[in-house]
């Protein structure tokens, strides 16, 4: 049997994600998918990507979406723009990959869902931290039992500063803020760029929709987008969930501690696991790596597109975390109220 040809990808928008986490990261040393489109904010930026990777330049994205040679788009732009651009490629025939948070809205997450649907195209969402070993970890002890009924969770991630472009070398390594990343017209500020990552593994997690979502948020003068949350969820049976993204802090806090009847798991960092289980010694895990690429996305993806597997990523699961984000906003414009839960 002849070897299947490697899957066309078009990739529109070519900073920290687009060049890093997808073309560095996984397309441009992967067999079975062939980086073939570049499509980029300025001509600079697409003509450095099309050299870098072998790819041809499109300087408008529509001209991208419409190469006879690219079968999967991959969106990595500011997240205004994911919605028409997604809807357009699966009107075009494409497969299409959609960096997180999926869109502003829930109305436009389910406009994007009924459009891969119409056309029979594969829609995924990037949320490649479902595939950090940390997270992987809490979840094998949690489903396993291994801390018995888990009645509260808390997840943080500490930051150091604005969002930046990238450097030379590395995303986010930038001297110059993301400009649009501090709008709220562009989908800016910590809730809508850090939290999708986090809300995404609550939701998998408790593997049910929450009861209710609040919120409180912080927003220095002078900034247009918020700087803290601190989102909670209610779910079924009065588990509670905390998500906190400090995009200034100074003092590094848990990013995990998952309370169950049995035992407790605290992540005093995100490369450290310290296991309490009731009646035996303390276990700690330490060394886990880093995650940027995401090559396991990329191979079910690949299974989704070829073999009709489901998608890495259900996008109804990463429309429920907009709906999250948009009822953590209410929340917070209405000092904290809880909000019901409702897709």
């Amino acid at each position: 049997m002849a070897a299947q040809a490697p899957i066309g990808v078009g990739l529109i928008g070519l900073g920290n994600s687009g060049w890093y986490y997808h073309a560095e990261g996984t397309l441009r040393k992967s067999e079975q998918f062939d980086l073939v489109a570049v499509s980029g904010r300025t001509r600079a930026r697409t003509d450095a990507a099309a050299r870098a990777f072998g790819a041809a330049p499109h300087y408008d994205w529509r001209k991208l979406i419409e190469d006879p040679r690219v079968q999967l788009v991959v969106i990595a732009t500011p997240h205004d723009l994911h919605s028409p651009m997604a809807v357009a490629a699966a009107a075009a025939g494409k497969h299409v990959v959609v960096e997180k948070p999926m869109s502003n809205t829930a109305a436009e997450a389910r406009e994007m869902i009924a459009a891969a649907e119409e056309s029979g195209v594969v829609l995924s969402v990037f949320q490649n931290r479902r595939w950090e070993h940390q997270y992987q970890t809490i979840r094998q002890l949690v489903r396993e039992g291994a801390i018995g009924n888990v009645w509260r969770v808390e997840e943080r991630r500490m930051h150091r500063g604005k969002y930046t472009v990238s450097g030379p070398d590395s995303p986010h390594s930038g001297t110059e803020p993301a400009a649009w990343a501090h709008t709220t017209e562009q989908g800016g500020g910590v809730t809508y760029l850090i939290s999708p990552h986090l809300i995404d593994h609550q939701l998998q997690l408790f593997g049910e929709d929450p009861l209710d979502v609040s919120a409180v948020m912080h927003t220095f003068p002078g900034d247009a987008v918020e700087h803290y949350a601190d989102i909670r969820m209610t779910f079924p049976g009065g588990a509670l969930s905390r998500i906190e993204i400090y995009r200034e802090a100074i003092e590094e806090l848990p990013s995990w501690v998952v309370a169950g009847d049995r035992g407790t798991i605290v992540g005093p960092d995100l490369r450290t696991l310290h296991v309490r289980l009731q009646g035996q010694d303390p276990k700690t895990l330490d060394d886990l790596p880093q995650l940027r690429e995401c090559d396991a996305f990329y191979e079910q993806l690949h299974r989704a597109i070829t073999e009709g597997e489901p998608p890495p990523v259900e996008p109804l699961d990463s429309a429920k975390v907009i709906r999250v984000i948009e009822l953590a906003h209410m929340s917070a414009r209405s000092g904290g109220t809880r909000q019901s839960f409702a897709f």
